[in-house]
C-alpha cells in the first residue's frame, strides 16, 4: 500500500509547486481609486476572477495589484477591471500587457454623449469626471457603481470623451441612444 501512495503524493507535490511557480504578479498603474469605496469595488470585482488572490487597491498609489495563477487569470482579472469601468496600464511580472479596450473613433460632433459603465460610486469620483470634462455640462445617470455620464456641450465627440475618461483612470463604452 505505501509504495502506491509515495508516489502519487510526490505527484501532487510537484504539481502543486509548478502551479505556484506558474503565478505572476500584476500591477495596474492609473485606475481612478479615490476612496475606500472603490477599493471595496476592485476587490469584489477581481474577487470573482478564477485565479486572481492577494488584491491590493493603493488610494495614494492609484494601482491595483494582484496575484495571477496564469495568463488566464492575468487576462481576466484585468478585463473584470476595465468591464467595472476602470481603466489603466497594465504589467505582468514587469512586462507590459497590451490593453484590449476596443477602439472609439471620434465619429460625429455631437450635442452630448453618453458613456455607459463608468465606475462611478462616490462624490469624488463625479468630482474628477467633471474636472475631466470642465469646458462641458456632465451629468450622471443610474444608481450603483457602474454609472452612466453625460457629457453635454457643442460639438463633442465621442471617442474624444471615451479617451479623456481613460486617461483619468476610468473606462466605460459609447450607449447607443
Amino acid at each position: 500500500m505505501r509504495s502506491v501512495f509515495g508516489p502519487v503524493l510526490a505527484g501532487l507535490a510537484v504539481l502543486a509547486f509548478v502551479g505556484q511557480a506558474a503565478a505572476s504578479d500584476v500591477e495596474v498603474k492609473g485606475p481612478h481609486i479615490c476612496c475606500k469605496q472603490c477599493v471595496k469595488i476592485v476587490e469584489g470585482l477581481l474577487g470573482k476572477v478564477d485565479g486572481v488572490s492577494d488584491v491590493k487597491a493603493d488610494v495614494q498609489g492609484k494601482t491595483v495589484k494582484f496575484t495571477a495563477a496564469n495568463d488566464k487569470a492575468v487576462s481576466a482579472g484585468i478585463k473584470a477591471l476595465t468591464d467595472g469601468g476602470f481603466s489603466g496600464s497594465a504589467t505582468n511580472d514587469g512586462k507590459e500587457v497590451k490593453s484590449k479596450l476596443p477602439a472609439v473613433a471620434k465619429g460625429d460632433k455631437l450635442e452630448s454623449v453618453k458613456i455607459a459603465k463608468v465606475h462611478v460610486c462616490c462624490t469624488q469620483c463625479q468630482n474628477a469626471i467633471k474636472d475631466v470634462f470642465k469646458d462641458h455640462k456632465v451629468s450622471f445617470e443610474g444608481k450603483g457603481p457602474q454609472r452612466t455620464v453625460v457629457v453635454e456641450g457643442m460639438d463633442v465627440y465621442a471617442g474624444t470623451v471615451v479617451e479623456a475618461l481613460r486617461k483619468a483612470g476610468f473606462n466605460g463604452s459609447v450607449s447607443k441612444k
